[in-house]
């Protein structure tokens, strides 16, 4: 009987110890898995705004077919110091969400004094960025909103967004004015694009044609989409690829539709000097107004915001 009692004993103290071992093999695991978590996520940050990258990755690589994917840059120099991942390209809002987007929109169209005020309803967002909101001007004849990317929540109009040592940058702006006479503001150039010039023609895919053309130390590429008319501008010097910019925003407009001006429409993007920053305007008329987009995100992003106006 003792011998039994010993041959009991053993097995059970040995599973208790394998029991032991176990527990603490998947701490360590645990652990181990919490960590890479933890270096993967801190990879993911972004790098900013403006400059001459054009990718939108998450907008299913609307790369033109056969184009260099570092096509926009400036030739003999690598991507440029404000080029983005654009994780959040059109409707990606970061960690805030859309419900949250759309209530900083509701709540400026409450405050509106324009009737049927129109907005931009998405907005390309870093991750973990919100979206904030001040309004500049307000009647019924116009209006403008400044639109800013924010860490924290904040109300419409809050004072951190206006004061002159803590203000953040604009991240774009939207506003409508209206005009006795819309065609004197200068706004929409009068370009005619229906015989262009075999060596000043780029094709741009999707059969529209383009018009490279330069003049005093600037390189202009212009083309037509129905009523619209955009048009990109860089310093010759710094050997922009104004076609190949082209082409990603002729691709992007194939599952992007802007709004459709009752009159005309006009897309200017302008790269200055270097070509690591950009300026995009976005302006069309309808009847007596005129709406008009500004920022320095890149073209896709911009165009995205303008095709999201409701």
């Amino acid at each position: 009987m003792k011998k039994q009692k010993r041959w009991v004993i053993i097995p059970v103290t040995t599973a208790v110890l394998l029991a032991l071992a176990g527990c603490g093999g998947q701490e360590n695991n645990t652990s181990q898995a919490s960590n890479t978590s933890t270096s993967i996520s801190g990879e993911q940050t972004q790098s900013g705004s403006g400059g001459a990258d054009f990718s939108n990755t998450s907008e299913g690589n609307h790369t033109a077919a056969g184009s260099d994917n570092n096509e926009n840059t400036s030739e003999g120099t690598s991507t440029s110091a404000g080029e983005k991942n654009n994780s959040g390209s059109e409707g990606s809002l970061g960690t805030q969400g859309q419900s949250s987007v759309s209530d900083v929109i509701q709540e400026i169209r409450s405050q509106m004094k324009m009737k049927d005020t129109v907005l931009p309803t998405s907005f390309a967002l870093d991750k973990g960025k919100h979206l904030a909101a001040a309004i500049s001007a307000n009647t019924s004849e116009a209006f403008k909103v400044n639109f800013y990317s924010v860490d924290q929540s904040v109300p419409i109009n809050d004072a951190s967004l206006t004061s002159s040592n803590q203000a953040p940058a604009v991240f774009a702006s939207y506003e409508v004015k209206t005009y006795k006479d819309p065609n004197s503001t200068g706004i929409f150039p009068d370009t005619n694009l229906d015989d262009i010039p075999e060596e000043m023609s780029v094709d741009l895919g999707h059969g529209i044609k383009g018009m490279a053309e330069g003049a005093a130390g600037s390189q202009y590429l212009t083309w037509k989409e129905g009523r619209w008319t955009l048009q990109i501008r860089s310093v010759s010097e710094d050997k922009m690829n104004n076609p190949g910019i082209a082409k990603k925003m002729v691709e992007y407009l194939e599952s992007h539709t802007l709004p459709a001006p009752k009159d005309k429409g006009f897309v200017n993007v302008e790269y200055p000097s270097g070509g690591k920053t950009v300026k995009v305007t976005i302006s069309w008329q309808e009847g007596k107004q005129i709406h008009q987009l500004q920022t320095n995100q890149v073209p896709n992003d911009a165009l995205g915001m303008v095709a999201s106006v409701k």
